[in-house]
């Protein structure tokens, strides 16, 4: 786990989690498949692991508790997104075939809930609040893969 996002997140930033899938499921699900990738690479850190994956299955049952059903879906589906890259990184969510295909909040199925990531009055990005060891991370990655 501490090589993946969620573990370069310290006591003082845990609030960002919360922030962060608030913001995944009301916006980033919405976005172009062009937005959509800019949004995991850069804003999205933190979730994209173990942790995120906790918070969106008890918000899945909070929500189920609720009689909320499509809040419910909608977890269910942002779910299915972080296993996705969980398991096969951005290769698959980097084709807009299956980003479509797995997305059902896509703008080619909901067309009126569209959004555009410049259009968005508050960004709720990672990299405004990682700290010094998620960019050498990051670096790292960057110079294995040259």
């Amino acid at each position: 786990m501490y090589y993946r996002p969620a573990g370069f997140v310290t006591d003082q930033q845990i609030w960002m989690v919360g922030v962060l899938v608030n913001y995944f499921l009301k916006s980033v699900m919405h976005f172009s498949h062009d937005d959509f990738m800019t949004a995991l690479k850069v804003d999205l850190g933190p979730i994209l692991g173990e942790c995120g994956l906790w918070v969106l299955r008890n918000y899945e049952m909070r929500m189920a508790d609720k009689g909320r059903d499509e809040k419910k879906k909608k977890a269910r589906n942002a779910i299915e997104l972080i296993n996705e890259y969980l398991e096969h990184g951005f290769d698959n969510l980097g084709k807009l075939a299956k980003y479509n295909m797995k997305n059902k909040y896509a703008p080619k199925k909901l067309p009126e809930q569209a959004k555009k990531r410049e259009s968005l009055a508050n960004i709720y990005s990672w990299n405004h609040y990682a700290p010094l060891s998620w960019f050498q991370h990051i670096r790292k990655m960057e110079d294995l893969v040259k």
